[in-house]
């Protein structure tokens, strides 16, 4: 690895530990949210703040995962792998369920593909 790859991969790994480490908040914060936009909040801002708030769960989640793993990251591949969650929320509130699941799987399996053995 190179220099720019080792600080890439040194602040993916910090933001993941700071996420694990605040992880229940994130998940009540993030479902609270949800819930108050879907019954308060006017109809354009309901999108917006649903994909942030599952984005943030989403990636937290994923924080988890690494975390229990033995693993090293490549930073590019856990960057499409959150924009794939990202856009799979806004498919599944948007437009078609079935389609944003696809995405959000699609994101899991960068993710996967994101991490490796250490050896």
């Amino acid at each position: 690895m190179t220099e720019r790859e080792d600080r890439a991969a040194g602040t993916v790994e910090r933001l993941f530990a700071s996420l694990a480490a605040r992880r229940y908040p994130i998940y009540l914060g993030g479902l609270g949210v949800v819930v108050l936009v879907r019954a308060f909040a006017p109809t354009w801002t309901r999108t917006p703040v649903f994909v942030l708030a599952l984005t943030l769960m989403c990636t937290t989640y994923l924080a988890e995962l690494h975390g229990r793993a033995e693993t090293e990251t490549r930073t590019l591949v856990v960057a499409l792998a959150v924009a794939g969650v990202a856009v799979g929320a806004f498919v599944v509130a948007e437009v078609n369920p079935v389609g944003g699941f696809l995405f959000v799987l699609g994101g899991l399996f960068f993710f996967r593909a994101a991490t490796r053995r250490r050896t």
